[in-house]
């Protein structure tokens, strides 16, 4: 939402659509999916959702502080 300007609504879609859509992807030849949900960090799935690739680059302390306050990272 923060980094990519989306309303929470739309943003709660996206990731609702991708939990849909987890249980068959892996069977499909989507090789984007496995290559995403295993080895991709939490910036690169948004911006997969997002379908806007962002460089991390200008954002990385904000990103960094939303991993922390979220649990995802060490503080």
């Amino acid at each position: 939402m923060t980094f990519h300007e989306r309303r929470p609504c739309e943003a709660a879609e996206m990731v609702t659509g991708l939990w849909r859509r987890l249980p068959t992807a892996l069977d499909d030849s989507t090789p984007a999916f496995a290559d995403m949900i295993y080895h991709a960090e939490p910036w690169q799935i948004a911006c997969n959702l997002a379908n806007h690739d962002l460089p991390i680059v200008e954002h990385k302390p904000a990103y960094q502080a939303l991993l922390v306050r979220n649990g995802l990272a060490a503080g």
